[in-house]
């Protein structure tokens, strides 16, 4: 996979990227490269950072045996320091968004099932592909079988030479694929040609590349050698070799060392191998750093390598660390990263620690850190406590901290805590909260939710209290949001509280009103909830206006309506009257009033209760005033529940509520009715008392017959019965029945706005344990009806998803309706949308909770959803979710709603 990006809108061009590509394609597939043609793509100046991604994951999936990925361009970093490959379209200033980040060509190389896996990448800050900060722990960083080779330091700049045909890291490595190496071997190895092309960039005085070689891939053959010649055998082959391993390694030059084991490598890997072990356990420390570099430079890595290992068993520290010193004076650096390495894997701890001493002593400060993190990182948990341990008592004690500081940034969270128990009960308490702090400040809140959830369990409080601080104090609303996402995850559900209370009492408002929000974001709607009803009780009333004020803006009207439903629904007594009291005191009248009738669906007991909180916080909405003309804003339901609650908590506050003054026969008929359906006989019958001392006798005569079209028919024989005590009444009523005639159930008496349905028969899937019997009683048709319309059998027994055939004729009368609205849609606001979804409550589809209004919104979508769901009416695209309500629709919801 070739990728390349020459021509940017916002960076300089590299035109010298596109003959990269070609001249890489040409070499690398077909009858002389190592793959097939057809296996071999390439992409210059892609469009978009999806279309280089979705290639190379192709890639990845394709490969079975070898995996190469090259990339040449621009290479940017983000604000965190991570490598991005640039495309034609990305931006300096905005690196995350518009370029490749490195992480996408990682994954899929991880997951292909390939065995050997390539990355050459020539572009700047190339070695950040690595995955580390220091060139000397690449080794330490990346994935096993993969081998990496990039153009440039992780801090340096690659190079693209004005008016070369070729940038120069691509130049050097096109130059050997073409040319080959004389003197080499048949297959060049990867390695063979790094150091070839490594050595010609220093002597041009470019930016030197790095490599990193897991498992030897390196080592292994990967292209045919175009300058090979097949060579005679040198004299002196077959000699004795027990001869040559006990006199060659004491007598011989270093030359004439690096030559005997250029000889041996390829007929004798394994005798090779041994002659560099034996030299390095016998010859002085200052002839080995040159023999060793001699072997990495001449391609001799694998048999120096195998050697390595006797040579840290074999030598005191303070020799190993001398002979590091004579190697990185000699740049040797790939020799120093080897021996580190093997220290890492090889040593026991207090070794380790010795060796590090040792290095600090000859003045290599940075290779001791770069020992000792890599253990610290790759060893088991106990070993790095011993390490650390060691450290504390010895006399690298100022390494400490920063061992402490890569092992919190970059151990697994698990393995972090681990550390901390043992390092707390061994009184290296300052580490342990080093450690603790280092999570709270870099690691994700998904990490410090690990942590403290351990430190909870094992009784440390107070650490964890620490954690929830430092993200306080440092990482703002957003981390601290998704850390009680993630506590609460872990059913950690005190600890979530504890950093929830924590910000609320100590946050600025700014940062309390975007916490909320980001609860919302993560899901958290209680403890969002619980947020806000701390706040309104912590912090001053100015506070929690603009706390309120900037969370509206913060977050759409339908979450905030969420938020409010769920302190409906949720929230104490008391503390839903606290939020509507502070809500109305900070001139939010809109959610005060939303909190407050909202709460009055609850059972009787806790509407009742939460006015008796108001009524003792003197809420204005217990006024008299405001009960008085309540009745001119509200649904006589809400006014009986209202009624009801306030009959429980403060009787005397229910008078002016159901006050029949200057109030209309209608009107005082639909509050008894409401009354009586809310159970609330003692309050009907009050209100009945006060009609017959106050109203005149024909005005009692005119709710008595509007009780009996509301099919009250108690209390219009309660009313008629006390009415009848005074003479003269039955006269009224008799020539006012007379004249009113009741509406039939089926045609209404304003016809002209009622119109037959056109359809006789819905189909409906039936849910769970439903009968036959309630199915036709829900429709208003005859169960024999459903009964042959199906060819049901008796016992008539059905099960769920059984799709039933519903006849919807009544006497052969076709059922009446009002005309269809063709305003009605998702998302559009029209007044129609309030019939829809009174229909929709009293056919059970939409919550009585949810408030009506113009706005055909996500709740009325999800009630349409159910009923044609139920009904088979849903149309394409996505049949069994669709919000829109049809013709069909409108005509079951109207039999649905009058109950047949």
């Amino acid at each position: 996979m070739l990728v390349g990006a020459s021509s940017y809108s916002h960076l300089d061009d590299l035109p010298a990227v596109q003959a990269n590509v070609a001249a890489l394609k040409t070499l690398l597939c077909g009858p002389e490269g190592p793959f097939q043609t057809e296996n071999c793509l390439a992409l210059v100046n892609p469009d978009t950072t999806v279309e280089v991604s979705k290639a190379v994951q192709k890639a990845a999936r394709k490969a079975t045996d070898t995996l190469l990925i090259y990339y040449a361009g621009h290479g940017l970093l983000d604000d965190k320091g991570d490598l991005h490959l640039a495309i034609p379209q990305s931006d300096n200033t905005s690196v995350y968004d518009t370029a490749v980040p490195y992480d996408w060509i990682r994954r899929p190389i991880e997951s292909t099932e390939a065995t050997r896996r390539i990355v050459i990448l020539d572009c700047c800050y190339g070695a950040r592909a690595f995955g580390v900060q220091s060139e000397s722990v690449i080794d330490l960083a990346e994935v096993d079988g993969t081998y990496v080779m990039a153009a440039a330091r992780e801090t340096a700049v690659a190079l693209s030479p004005p008016g070369e045909r070729f940038t120069a890291f691509t130049a050097e490595l096109i130059e050997i694929l073409r040319g080959g190496l004389p003197g080499a071997g048949e297959l060049l190895s990867l390695n063979v040609i790094f150091r070839q092309v490594q050595r010609q960039l220093k002597a041009r005085s470019r930016p030197t590349p790095l490599d990193l070689d897991r498992n030897g891939l390196g080592s292994t053959p990967f292209i045919r050698n175009s300058a090979y010649v097949p060579a005679a055998p040198p004299a002196g082959v077959h000699h004795d070799m027990l001869h040559v391993l006990e006199s060659t390694p004491r007598t011989a030059t270093i030359d004439q060392l690096v030559t005997s084991v250029g000889q041996l490598i390829e007929e004798r890997s394994a005798t090779a191998s041994d002659l560099v072990r034996t030299a390095l356990q016998v010859r002085a420390v200052a002839e080995l750093a040159p023999f060793l570099s001699d072997l990495f430079g001449a391609g001799h890595r694998v048999p120096a390598e195998a050697a390595l290992p006797t040579l840290l068993l074999a030598r005191a520290v303070e020799e190993t660390a001398h002979l590091v010193d004579l190697l990185h004076a000699m740049s040797a650096d790939e020799c120093v990263v080897s021996l580190l390495r093997l220290s890492v894997q090889l040593q026991p701890t207090h070794q380790a620690v010795q060796f590090a001493n040792a290095l600090c002593c000859a003045g290599l400060f940075e290779h001791a850190l770069t020992l000792l993190t890599g253990f610290a990182l790759t060893r088991d948990v106990g070993e790095t406590v011993q390490l650390m341990q060691e450290l504390a008592s010895g006399e690298l004690t100022h390494l400490l901290p920063e061992i402490a500081r890569y092992v919190a940034e970059r151990r697994e969270a698990s393995d972090v805590t681990a550390l901390f128990l043992p390092l707390c009960a061994d009184s290296m308490a300052e580490t342990a909260a080093l450690l603790s702090q280092i999570v709270a400040e870099k690691r994700s809140a998904v990490d410090a939710a690990k942590m403290i959830s351990v430190l909870v369990r094992e009784g440390y409080e107070h650490e964890a209290q620490q954690i929830f601080a430092v993200g306080m104090n440092q990482r703002g609303p957003h981390y601290l949001a998704e850390l009680v996402a993630a506590l609460q995850s872990n059913q950690l559900v005190d600890a979530a509280a504890t950093a929830r209370f924590l910000a609320v009492r100590h946050w600025p408002a700014e940062h309390i009103s975007q916490f909320i929000a980001h609860l919302l974001a993560v899901g958290q709607h209680q403890h969002a909830l619980e947020a806000a009803v701390d706040t309104a009780r912590e912090r001053t009333l100015e506070e929690f206006a603009s706390i309120t004020s900037h969370l509206t803006e913060l977050i759409a009207d339908h979450v905030m309506e969420e938020l409010l439903d769920e302190a409906a629904r949720t929230c104490s007594p008391g503390q839903a009257a606290y939020l509507v009291t502070r809500l109305d005191a900070a001139g939010q009248d809109e959610p005060a009033n939303r909190i407050l009738w909202l709460s009055l669906h609850r059972p009787v007991g806790h509407a009742a209760d939460m006015l008796r909180h108001l009524e003792h916080a003197g809420s204005r909405f217990l006024s008299d005033a405001e009960l008085s003309g309540l009745w001119q804003t509200r649904p006589p339901s809400d006014l009986a529940r209202l009624a009801v609650a306030l009959d429980r908590a403060v009787p005397h506050k229910s008078e002016p509520l159901l006050s029949i003054t200057e109030r209309p026969v209608a009107q005082v008929a639909t509050m008894v009715d409401s009354l009586e359906k809310a159970e609330a006989n003692t309050l009907s019958n009050k209100v009945l008392t006060a009609v017959v001392a106050k109203w005149s006798m024909v005005a009692q005569a005119q709710l008595v017959i509007a009780l009996e079209e509301l099919s009250q028919i108690g209390c219009a024989r309660y009313l008629e019965e006390r009415a009848s005590r005074a003479t003269g009444f039955a006269g009224i009523l008799r020539p006012a029945r007379a004249q009113s005639r009741p509406a039939e159930p089926w045609w209404p008496r304003k016809r002209f706005a009622y119109q037959p349905s056109s359809h006789t028969h819905a189909m409906y899937v039936v849910r769970r344990d439903e009968t036959v019997t309630e199915i036709a009683k829900r429709y208003g048709v005859r169960q024999a009806d459903i009964i042959d319309e199906n060819e049901l059998r008796a016992p008539y027994t059905l099960y769920k998803g059984l799709t039933l055939s519903i006849p919807l004729l009544s006497d052969h009368r076709r059922f009446m309706v009002p005309p269809f609205p063709r305003r009605l849609a998702p998302g559009r606001v029209h007044t129609d949308v309030e019939r829809l979804q009174r229909l929709l409550k009293r056919a059970g589809y939409l919550d009585q909770l949810v408030v009506e209004s113009p706005h055909y919104g996500p709740k009325t979508c999800q009630a349409v959803t159910r009923l044609n769901r139920e009904h088979l009416l849903g149309r394409p695209p996505v049949p069994d979710d669709d919000p829109r309500i049809t013709h069909k629709g409108w005509d079951i919801l109207h039999r649905l709603a009058r109950g047949g």
